[in-house]
């Protein structure tokens, strides 16, 4: 397989065993070969800023990549191959969030495969909403924070819920009865209620 395995100048993985374009390409190269087929998805926050063509369009290429959260290619050897990527990437002069996962039977793509393409320019709900417990949400906490992103901290699994978070969900789930909420608020914790709604609904959009 041969692709443009051309490294970023300004490449960095926080996976010990990646390095470069070239030991991506080796992990999930055969999945970007097929991700034309792939669907491609950005959260409801951001759809408006995509045109629809634009976004069915868009092609992940290694040399933009300049940031690997998480990767993770699983093949059984018998009857089926799975690949799982998380990087920053530059597209068009912004930098862009990418969820990339993708399987295939022993076929391949060409036969019996799919795979889904989720982009955000939001490293908030990059880290809240796509990120999951097995991709080490700490350590990519990290990572966006040494690049000067303000994200918060990821809660730690299994913790007691703070009042904050149960007030925001009360919020949401009752969104409808208060959207008059920005209203009576103070402007901060508008923006605090207002983050957790698009947090929340992008995870579900995206694991929907």
């Amino acid at each position: 397989m041969c692709l443009s395995a051309i490294t970023h100048p300004a490449f960095r993985s926080i996976v010990s065993t990646v390095h470069n374009a070239q030991d991506i390409e080796e992990l999930i190269g055969e999945a970007l070969i097929y991700q034309h087929m792939f669907e491609k998805r950005t959260s409801p926050w951001e759809m408006q800023t995509w045109d629809y063509e634009e976004l069915q369009d868009f092609k992940l290429k290694l040399k933009r990549v300049d940031r690997l959260y998480y990767i993770n290619h699983f093949d059984d050897q018998v009857s089926s191959r799975t690949f799982e990527i998380l990087l920053r990437m530059t597209y068009k002069k912004e930098k862009i969030f990418v969820h990339l996962s993708a399987g295939c039977d022993f076929t391949g793509f060409d036969c019996q495969g799919g795979g889904e393409i989720y982009i955000t320019r939001s490293a908030n709900i990059f880290l809240k909403s796509i990120v999951e417990e097995h991709h080490d949400p700490q350590s990519i906490y990290n990572s966006l924070v040494e690049d000067g992103y303000k994200v918060e901290e990821p809660t730690q699994f299994g913790g007691a819920p703070m009042l904050k978070f149960l007030t925001h969900q009360a919020v949401h789930d009752n969104r409808d009865t208060l959207s008059y909420y920005p209203e009576v608020l103070p402007s901060i914790l508008t923006d605090s209620v207002t983050d957790f709604i698009q947090v929340q609904e992008t995870r579900y959009h995206h694991n929907g």
